[in-house]
């Protein structure tokens, strides 16, 4: 052996020893997990259980930095450009992974490569909803009533998942409803109560306590079956909306050139917390469902879903902005 491969070994050794020092030392101060979206969503529900679960194990606290706006582009952008030290992560959702890379030419970052995949949480429940004013019932019925009064019903697009949605039934119905943004489900809230807004596609947790008070109405779910907390309302599938396959999910992602064994620690971490008995039932009151994709298999998905979402924008008429 030359002396040039004993020096590149000793490097390589020595580049290791570094990274399992650095982890054996993690974390040296608290932890944040960086939300595109405002409080009160799924994401910023499911963030906080996760954060509080975490902590004894961690030893250090885990803080929710909610960072809405531009469907959840300036939270990722901020958490891929973070320290790759493993004390900043992004807990992510199909909105900024999938949704703004199929909505955008240019997107801010890259959710593949800016990032190192640590752990999948889980699927959301999703639920489509308008304002009691508005005459309809089921899916099928909105779409009548767009119909009849073309661009009078405005949407909250909170979301990508709903301006997704909308887009697939403007497009498959040929009806016309109009958009309004807002910076996440939360902030559309209020005005969807008051009216000034008809419809919305937002988290269960978030909107499932106003149907129950018949202050909103449900016409269906987003997820792949009918969800627990709400299984009397139907999947948008069977609601009329055919080969619909957008889906609420969460991931946990770290800024990319994280340490591997920062990485390792933290899926086995929050995997551990995923599988508590007591964490079980803290989801489905805010319809998440868990399990999914390993970390290994995060950027397949990823890429996949990407080219799923995509392919539904373009199919509805959406083109990259």
């Amino acid at each position: 052996m030359n002396k040039c491969s004993v020096s590149i070994i000793a490097a390589i050794g020595a580049m290791s020893l570094i990274g399992a020092s650095n982890a054996a030392e993690y974390p040296t101060r608290p932890v944040r997990f960086v939300l595109g979206f405002p409080a009160g969503g799924p994401t910023d529900a499911a963030g906080r259980i996760i954060a509080q679960a975490l902590q004894p194990t961690l030893g250090q606290s885990v803080v929710i930095d909610n960072r809405p706006g531009a469907d959840g582009a300036i939270g990722a952008e901020m958490a891929a450009k973070a320290s790759p030290d493993g004390h900043t992560l992004l807990m992510g959702s199909s909105s900024n992974l999938a949704g703004v890379p199929a909505m955008r030419k240019n997107p801010p970052y890259d959710p593949v490569s800016d990032f190192t995949p640590v752990a999948f949480v889980g699927w959301s429940s999703l639920l489509l909803v308008v304002h009691p004013g508005v005459p309809a019932k089921s899916v099928g019925e909105l779409i009548a009533h767009a119909r009849a009064n073309p661009g009078k019903l405005i949407v909250a697009a909170a979301n990508p998942p709903t301006i997704f949605t909308m887009a697939q039934i403007n497009s498959a119905a040929k009806v016309e409803m109009l958009n309004v943004p807002y910076k996440g489900d939360a902030a559309a809230v209020p005005d969807l109560l008051s009216g000034r807004v008809q419809v919305l596609t937002g988290g269960t947790n978030l909107l499932l306590p106003y149907v129950r008070e018949g202050r909103l109405r449900a016409l269906a779910t987003l997820t792949r079956t009918r969800t627990r907390p709400a299984p009397e309302v139907p999947t948008i599938v069977e609601a009329g909306v055919p080969n619909f396959s957008i889906y609420g999910w969460f991931a946990f992602l770290a800024p990319a050139k994280t340490p591997a064994a920062i990485v390792e620690r933290l899926d086995r971490e929050i995997t551990a917390v995923l599988r508590r008995p007591e964490i079980q039932p803290q989801f489905e009151k805010i319809g998440l469902e868990t399990g999914g994709p390993s970390r290994q298999e995060l950027p397949a998905f990823m890429k996949e879903q990407i080219a799923s979402w995509t392919a539904a924008a373009r199919s509805a008429g959406m083109q990259a902005q």
